[in-house]
């Protein structure tokens, strides 16, 4: 059974303009994605799965976050490092 939003979605997209670019937008990508699977198939080349490719992406991501972090980190540690230092040879000389 369909969900009811889903129900109310298609004629409100199919009231307006916007709605007629929205589902001719998603319909077209539909097909290509088909056309896609299908040469894919008829050349025997081995595709990943939808869910493996959304794993990867976001291990990727996440990798990439983790980079930034880890680089962020190391200039605020040296930064801070040198200030400590500093505050440390100020506090021992007075």
């Amino acid at each position: 059974m369909a969900h009811p939003a889903s129900a109310l979605a298609v004629p409100i997209l199919a009231s307006n303009p916007v709605g007629w670019v929205v589902l001719g937008a998603s319909g077209y990508l539909l097909y290509r994605a088909g056309k896609k699977a299908g040469l894919a198939q008829e050349d025997g080349i081995d595709q990943p799965g939808l869910a493996d490719r959304t794993i990867k992406g976001a291990m990727k991501t996440a990798y990439k976050a983790k980079t930034k972090i880890d680089d962020s980190l190391i200039r605020t540690r040296e930064k801070y490092s040198e200030m400590w230092d500093e505050a440390r040879m100020e506090a021992s000389n007075s």
